[in-house]
């Protein structure tokens, strides 16, 4: 339910929307494409999850695999990710409810000073929900996910039932109007990729599930596989129900505008005389991205408190609350830093593109660490162990690197500044806090790192060089840019396996087994403290 609540939120508003503009009829190509690397990406992570399980996990495969340095640069983008996620959904509660509140949201999508201050309000409330810990937030999850779940399936159905007008799909602009380079750019963004993210949510709450080796990687695999198909008919029955506003002929899907791409499936919904879906949907776009708001914002405070227990981050970040036995200053932090993004990003299609391509990023390492893993840890325990993973891991390094390259320049310069802005943060707190802080700067570490800094500017660079339809000059063009993206890609797959090394946590894990996994559990229980003791 985590992972299917991370996946259903304001993807399955705007994201239907956003890919017909950029790809016509295509779009559904883009969904299934997109799905397809993504399930590779979690596919590697199920095992990575199973065989360690923690919470905040995904900032910590990279530092167990390349050391710290590799591990801090990876986990400040999974952080800048997760705590940009919150803001991004409630800027789609307030652009839906802006369809009929005047005074919240511009002609052009962008929340004013009043719709601003709701969306903080919004994310203050799940603030609250988060505070008062794990099993409270999760009943209040799971509800709404039952939820997310139910509408946009029975969408589908009744858009089906209603008069599909399958004549959109066969226009004389054609079913890829605009190229392949559309199709694959609408993955990163058009909110594809963004929809698909919320697996990792599984991975992330893995510490606090009362069987996490079992349970992670079924969680990882089956919301990816359910979000596929959920996703790629809501696509369909999109574009089925496409009316061609006047002045625009059919076929100009890049010239859709109004109600059709601010309210999507409402308005499809309205046209079609389904009065009742259309109220309901209405309300959906309160309930679909509160409830992701929610998940996200736990997740954020989790990826902290996974820095500060590699102490690449103060120390103090690591205190549980003893009531209700969560990390409280991480989720403080982490409400302040997402109200930052409204400012530079007031908007849900100004922001996506920014969410997906550093979330992208921090999923490169994901099969490198794996393959680290197999070569310098076979001797832990995989209760989940992902058969072909010799050809799976690169080609999910691969996919994840071509995801960030698609989301074009400057977005992949924004998010580079934004990660060696982290390097910065890391110096001023390491200075601050010597005695409680790792020094990631070691011969070693920035020997198993190197690649990292590398691979991110070659990834600007590309990016720059690229082709145009994705922001580039068109220096290199479809599809000789993606060749080039492939083959630098297994180059620096290579280089990373070969700069893995096992890393004195792997060690541990390896000596302690089970008691090592009940001691980094992050809710203070009493069995955890048991666990701790013994360990000691």
């Amino acid at each position: 339910m985590l992972s299917l609540g991370g996946i259903i939120g304001s993807g399955w508003l705007f994201a239907a929307a956003g890919a017909s503009i950029l790809a016509g009829p295509a779009a559904i190509l883009s969904w299934i494409i997109g799905g397809l690397i993504v399930l590779t990406i979690a596919l590697v992570y199920a095992e990575l999850g199973g065989m360690i399980p923690r919470s905040g996990a995904i900032v910590r495969y990279g530092a167990y695999s390349h050391g710290s340095f590799a591990g801090y640069v990876f986990g400040w983008a999974y952080f800048l990710s997760a705590v940009s996620v919150p803001p991004i959904e409630a800027e789609a509660v307030i652009t839906y409810a802006g369809t009929y509140i005047n005074g919240l949201v511009s002609p052009s999508g962008v929340l004013t000073g009043e719709g601003i201050i709701l969306a903080m309000l919004l994310t203050a409330i799940f603030f609250v929900l988060n505070y008062v810990g794990i099993k409270v937030m999760g009943k209040a999850n799971t509800g709404i996910t039952w939820w997310k779940l139910i509408i946009p399936a029975a969408t589908v159905v009744a858009l089906f039932i209603a008069g599909f007008n399958a004549s959109n799909f066969a226009l004389s602009t054609g079913f890829i109007p605009y190229g392949w380079p559309a199709v694959f750019s609408s993955i990163s963004l058009a909110g594809i990729v963004f929809s698909y993210l919320g697996f990792r949510q599984a991975l992330d709450y893995g510490g606090e599930a009362k069987n996490p080796q079992r349970s992670v990687p079924i969680a990882t695999i089956l919301s990816v596989l359910i979000g596929m198909a959920l996703y790629t008919l809501l696509q369909v029955v999109f574009i089925g129900h496409v009316t061609w506003p006047t002045g625009v002929a059919p076929g100009d899907w890049a010239s859709l505008s109004g109600p059709i791409v601010t309210a999507p499936f409402a308005t499809a919904a309205s046209a079609a005389g389904l009065v009742a879906l259309t109220y309901i949907l209405y309300a959906d776009a309160y309930i679909s991205p509160s409830g992701t708001l929610n998940v996200y914002l736990g997740t954020s405070q989790r990826t902290l408190y996974g820095l500060a227990t590699l102490k690449t981050l103060p120390k103090s970040l690591t205190k549980i609350h003893e009531r209700f036995r969560i990390p409280v200053l991480p989720l403080v932090i982490s409400t302040l830093v997402g109200f930052i993004f409204f400012a530079p990003f007031p908007s849900w299609y100004k922001l996506v593109g920014f969410i997906s391509s550093s979330t992208v990023f921090t999923y490169i390492v994901g099969g490198s660490a794996l393959t680290t893993f197999r070569k310098h840890a076979a001797d832990l325990k995989r209760p989940f162990r992902l058969a072909g993973s010799s050809v799976i891991a690169p080609i999910s390094f691969i996919g994840a690197s071509l995801i960030v390259y698609w989301s074009g320049w400057p977005v992949v310069g924004y998010v580079a500044a934004a990660i060696f802005l982290g390097l910065l943060v890391y110096v001023v707190l390491a200075a601050a806090n010597r005695k409680d802080t790792v020094n990631i700067f070691t011969a070693q570490a920035l020997k198993a790192g190197a690649w990292v800094p590398v691979y991110i500017v070659v990834l600007v660079v590309l990016s720059y060089l690229g082709e145009a339809d994705y922001g580039g000059i068109g220096v290199i063009n479809f599809p000789i840019d993606f060749v080039i993206v492939i083959i630098i890609g297994l180059v620096f797959y290579v280089w990373s396996v070969k700069a893995g090394y096992r890393t004195a946590e792997i060690e541990q894990m390896a000596t302690l087994g089970t008691q090592f996994v009940a001691s980094e559990t992050p809710e203070g229980s009493p069995a955890s403290q048991k666990s701790s003791e013994k360990t000691a």
